[in-house]
């Protein structure tokens, strides 16, 4: 009796999968990793804006736990949470931030929310500064969660680093801007031998 669907697979085809087989098992054929050079040239184009996600599970705990807010109060974040992954890294590799926010806006808020990031060595020095406006993404009282890059540029000294995230909100007058939460975490750049 024949099996009902036969799959013939032509010789060469049979051959090169046993080849590749064989090479990737016995450590022949590895994946390179990308060069200095590479990373760079990417890091120039690359998008590393943040994109927050909103959690309909946590919204609705967040939703059911959030008194009204206080008269004149357009915002007000409940927790703000950051953690990096690696903690340890060389240069020509990129850092993953891991970010929570728990935020309850008043309806129809007029403010702009941004997020501000700063890199400081262990010394205090500041080496980078990124802000970016989130309100089109954070637009309603919620729980959201994030994960952006951050390039670790090939010239970056070894050493400890401290890197401190805050939660803006700015009126559409030149006012002065209120921060609402702020979160830090310290990572470690190695050397790249």
């Amino acid at each position: 009796m024949k099996p009902a669907h036969q799959i013939i697979m032509p010789r060469h085809l049979i051959r090169a999968a046993l080849i590749s087989v064989c090479l990737l098992a016995s450590g022949c054929a590895t994946v390179r990793e990308e060069t200095c050079e590479q990373f760079e040239a990417n890091r120039k184009i690359a998008n590393y804006a943040t994109q927050y996600v909103l959690s309909k599970t946590d919204t609705d705990a967040v939703v059911n736990n959030s008194k009204p807010l206080p008269r004149k109060t357009s915002a007000a974040v409940h927790s703000y949470r950051l953690h990096v992954d690696p903690a340890a890294i060389k240069p020509c590799h990129h850092l993953v931030l891991h970010k929570e926010l728990s935020l309850q806006l008043s309806a129809g808020m007029k403010q702009t929310l941004e997020e501000v990031r700063e890199i400081y060595t262990a010394d205090g020095a500041l080496v980078a500064t990124k802000a970016e406006i989130i309100s089109g993404q954070i637009h309603s009282t919620g729980y959201y969660t994030s994960e952006a890059q951050l390039p670790i540029p090939e010239n970056t000294p070894a050493g400890e680093y401290r890197l401190i995230s805050k939660i803006v909100m700015k009126t559409k007058k030149k006012s002065q801007a209120v921060v609402l939460a702020r979160t830090s975490v310290n990572f470690q750049v190695l050397s790249r031998q």
